[in-house]
């Protein structure tokens, strides 16, 4: 067994204890204090939050953003339609903010209890036949419990990809509790994207699977216009190639938070059959159309806030302005 490691650094230094971050470790000591709270007060006090500022000026930005990537991939719906999907949408990101501190403070036990995995099935049919996964997933607001409490805390040897966020501090909690069971498994990691895929490639050879989520818009040079619903998306033409070079089936996989029962359901679907097609624009459509339906297990907890279609297939159209 392999253990591949970021070249990334994301250690603490003495300067991120200068009062400059002191914002954030507050922050961090509330997600640890909130990930002790009951989970359904917690919910309720998320949800009321949420509500009372749908309307705050400074979400204008971000509703506008949505709005514009449901009118494109969905048409018929009406503004009240949209306005009730973005309600709900804010709601999911307040309950799942608030929990997050879990996957850091919280122990295996609680975490596996959090989750409930729909289609596991799956995953051990493909590591039976000694094969590699690459998880596809869209960017839902509950991705980190699929990868942690759903996955790498069940054994599943994981590696996946991250971007900084410009703080020191949030990259050193989220990247250390992304990678918490990693050593026991014995293998995995988390690589910065500028290292690119080689480390991936690697990964999956050792039958690491693979944590992608492929749906950001990553402009013209690099991508493939396919469709997506009712419109047309640049998409990276990038998951033939690594099934192929990783020798990896392709199980879609979806998280939603369900308040009613306070789990997230983890559903994964069936892998994508007779994949690669040695087709690259086929690859990538089929990869979308698998995106589509995993999105629809539940509409209101995808990132529709993201400009996600911000490359149109008209040189220098803003649709966001």
């Amino acid at each position: 067994m392999n253990e591949y490691n970021s070249r990334f650094d994301t250690s603490l230094k003495k300067q991120h204890f200068l009062p400059k971050y002191w914002g954030t470790w507050c922050l961090l000591g509330l997600l640890f204090l909130f990930s002790y709270c009951p989970i359904k007060l917690r919910d309720r006090f998320a949800a009321m939050v949420a509500d009372k500022l749908y309307n705050a000026k400074f979400l204008n930005k971000r509703k506008k953003i949505a709005f514009t990537n449901l009118g494109l991939c969905f048409p018929k719906y009406s503004q009240a339609q949209k306005e009730s999907l973005m309600r709900e949408n804010l709601r999911a990101v307040a309950q799942i903010s608030l929990s997050l501190g879990e996957l850091a403070f919280r122990n295996r036990d609680f975490l596996l209890k959090r989750v409930n995995m729909i289609g596991e099935q799956h995953i051990k049919q493909a590591e039976s036949q000694n094969k590699a996964i690459i998880f596809l997933g869209p960017h839902c607001y509950g991705l980190d419990y699929a990868g942690i409490a759903g996955l790498n805390a069940r054994g599943y040897p994981i590696s996946s990809m991250f971007k900084d966020y410009n703080n020191p501090i949030f990259d050193w909690f989220v990247t250390g509790y992304r990678t918490r069971f990693t050593k026991a498994i014995g293998k995995g990691a988390l690589y910065h994207r500028s290292e690119g895929l080689k480390p991936v490639i690697k990964s999956l050879r050792d039958k690491t699977h693979f944590y992608y989520l492929p749906d950001e818009d990553h402009g013209r040079d690099n991508s493939l216009f396919t469709d997506f619903y009712a419109t047309q998306k640049a998409t990276l033409p990038m998951i033939g190639r690594l099934a192929k070079l990783g020798k990896a089936v392709v199980i879609p996989f979806f998280t939603s938070y369900n308040a009613k029962t306070t789990k997230y359901d983890v559903i994964f679907h069936a892998p994508l059959e007779k994949f690669p097609t040695g087709d690259e624009l086929q690859d990538t459509l089929l990869m979308n159309k698998a995106i589509e339906k995993l999105i629809d297990e539940n509409r209101s907890q995808y990132m529709w806030t993201l400009k996600l279609l911000k490359t149109r297939p008209e040189v220098g159209l803003d649709i966001y302005k």
